[in-house]
C-alpha cells in the first residue's frame, strides 16, 4: 500500500466517525427522538468496525514507515 492511500483511508475513517456522531446528535437532540436500533447500530457496531479499520491502517502505516527506515 502506498502511504498516500493509507492517509486517505485514515481520513475517511475519521470522517465516518464524525458523521456517525453527527447522525446520533441530530436524531437525539434536534429531532428529539428516543434511542432506537438505528442509532445503536450506527454508533456501537459502526464505531467498532470503523475503529478496527483505523487501527489496521495505522498499523500498516507504522509498518511502512519502519520498512522505509530500514531500507535507507
Amino acid at each position: 500500500m502506498k502511504r498516500r492511500t493509507l492517509q486517505y483511508g485514515v481520513a475517511g475513517c475519521i470522517i465516518a466517525l464524525v458523521a456517525a456522531t453527527i447522525y446520533a446528535i441530530v436524531r437525539l437532540y434536534v429531532f428529539s427522538q428516543r434511542v432506537d436500533s438505528s442509532i445503536l447500530l450506527v454508533n456501537v457496531i459502526g464505531f467498532a468496525a470503523i475503529s478496527c479499520v483505523l487501527i489496521y491502517l495505522t498499523k500498516k502505516d507504522k509498518d511502512l514507515e519502519e520498512e522505509e527506515l530500514f531500507r535507507d
